[in-house]
Parts: structure tokens; sequence; C-alpha cells
């Protein structure tokens, strides 16, 4: 059995070019957009910058980044089911992309992922012209399935909701492949947030428990059941029953500004570090498949951040304000 013994010593030796909580801050703190881009020159960010066609294009630099990190995992872990199951994310995004543009939602393909496990090309051979260069019979059962369905709904949402019910059992299989209990808790506690958040938007949309059900994906730790029964039920309430889930005392008080004033940010921004928090503890293995995992996704929590940094300065949001939002760093 592959304990991985060099990829965690490997991704130990990288978690300490994980940017800082400092190095965010003063990204946030900075006084316009070209400030806060400025930061990455003194990170190991700068590696990738003369590589960049435009100056100041973070979203190739991002992308980028994401790239080597595919390619360092590809590396440690060959082949590994997990990781592709995580990288998989991508290629869910590009469908999204490219099924609206077959049916003309989309007038070109703008920000779409290179670090997919399926190429974009392929991929778009396969939605546009119906050549199959795909070696995955699932994804192009997918593709059928998702188009079909548009062609009859036109529905982006419907869309949506489609590719990520598959895109998620896909990530609970693999992860219920692992040994490690860490692991397979991953894709459950992914799930279980984002029906949590299901939840409380068909609440605020004041939609029915049809509409629920049908944006609910294939269940984590928490039912349908239970998650359907709370619809009806006020905040407080549906915090008291949540409150026996593992998600309690960690999203709390996001929970409570809900309630009192009907804003998401807090909460949304505490599930995502309960995702991270949940995986520090890998942070201290020296073997296993869970550093990888965990570097994982240190650096997509890193990349989503700047990203939400620096789109938040292009857009003149003020430093305390992207303070506030600001996630819980792995490093």
């Amino acid at each position: 059995m592959n304990e991985f013994y060099y990829g965690a010593g490997r991704v130990r030796s990288l978690e300490a070019r994980l940017l800082t909580t400092a190095q965010l801050e003063r990204m946030a703190a900075a006084a316009d957009f070209s400030g806060a881009f400025s930061v990455l020159s003194e990170t190991p960010y700068a590696e990738n910058l003369p590589k960049l066609k435009r100056p100041f294009d973070f979203e190739e630099l991002l992308e980028l980044e994401t790239l080597s990190l595919k390619q360092l995992l590809d590396r440690l872990a060959p082949e590994n089911i997990i990781l592709t199951a995580l990288f998989r994310k991508y290629d869910y995004l590009n469908l999204k992309i490219q099924i609206r543009g077959y049916f003309g939602q989309a007038e070109k393909f703008q920000l779409f992922s290179r670090a997919g496990t399926i190429g974009f090309d392929n991929l778009r051979l396969y939605v546009f012209e119906g050549i199959n260069e795909i070696n995955d019979n699932e994804i192009v059962a997918v593709i059928d399935t998702a188009k079909s369905s548009y062609k009859k709904q036109h529905d982006p949402q419907l869309l949506d909701m489609i590719l990520d019910k598959h895109y998620f059992a896909y990530l609970k299989m693999a992860c219920n492949l692992s040994p490690s209990p860490l692991i397979k808790n991953l894709a459950n506690h992914q799930i279980d947030l984002i029906n949590i958040k299901a939840l409380v938007r068909a609440q605020q949309l004041k939609k029915d428990k049809k509409f629920l059900q049908a944006v609910l994906l294939e269940p984590g730790l928490i039912g349908q059941d239970t998650l359907l029964d709370q619809l009806d039920k006020n905040l407080e309430d549906i915090g008291s029953r949540l409150s026996f889930t593992p998600y309690f005392p960690a999203i709390a008080s996001g929970w409570s500004q809900l309630a009192e004033n009907g804003s998401v940010f807090l909460l949304e921004k505490l599930m995502d570090d309960f995702i991270i928090e949940q995986f520090r503890k890998a942070k201290y293995l020296n073997s296993g498949l869970e550093p990888l995992v965990g570097f994982f996704l240190a650096k997509e929590a890193e990349i989503k951040t700047l990203r939400f940094i620096l789109v938040s300065k292009n857009n003149y949001v003020g430093s305390e304000q992207i303070k506030a939002r600001l996630r819980v760093n792995y490093a």
C-alpha cells in the first residue's frame, strides 16, 4: 500500500510557502488594485508573473498556480482517484460554460479552467460536434443528460443542479474508497454545507419543498428528510435542530447573524473555515494521502481568497469590508 511518505514530506515543505494571514491582510489594506497585486511580487506567486501575457492579469496568474498544483499532485500521487475527483470539479465548471455556449447562452469561453482532468477541447468537441475523444463514459453520459435537459427546459439553474449532483456523487464515491475518516467525511461535509445553504436560500425565496428537494444534493451526514422538514420552521428552530450536527458550534455565530439580519456572508465564511479547520490535523501526519488532500484544500482556499481580494479591489470595495470576509488561513 502506498503511504505517500515522500508526498507528505514534500507538501509539508511547501506549506511554508503558503501566504500568511499578514500578507493577505496587507493586500486587503492596500490603497488600490495595483497596490494589492504588487504584494504578490514578494511571494512565491512572483515565479509565475513573467509568464503573464498581460500585466495585472490575476485570473491567468491564479490559473497558472492551479495548474502548478495539479502538476505537483499528479507527480506525488499519479492517477489517484481522490485527487482526480477533486480536480474533476474543473471539468464540471467547463461543462457549465460549454453547454451554455452550445445553446447560445454564452458568447465565448472566457474563464474556463485548464486544471480539469479532461482537455477543454475534448469536452468542446463532444458538446458541440458529438465527436467523442473523451475516455470517460460517465462524463459522456452526464453531457448527454445535461444537454437533453437544457434543450427541454432552457433553465441555466437546472443545468447547474444536474451537473453539481453528478459531481458531488462522484466525489462522495471516490472519498468513500479511502480508509481515512478525514477523507471519507470531506465529501459529506461539503455536501451537507451546500445543502444547508440550499435550505436557507429556499426559505429566503419562499420556495416549497418540491423546489428544495430538487436542489438538494445526495445526502452527506444529514438526511434530506431532516432538511425538508425544516423548510417551514423559523431560523431559531432550524438552528436548534442542526446544533446536533458536526457543524455547530463552528457556524453558530453565522447562523445567529443570518437570523438577525438575513445576511449569509458570515455563515458562508464559517462554512468554508470549517472545511479547512477539519483538515488542519492533516498537517501533523507524516504519511498517507491526507496531507496531500489538505494541501489541495489549502491552495484552493488561498486562490479563492486572492481572487476575492483582487476582484474587490478592482471594484473599489473598502479594505475593512474585505478584511471582514477573509477566510481562515491554513498556513
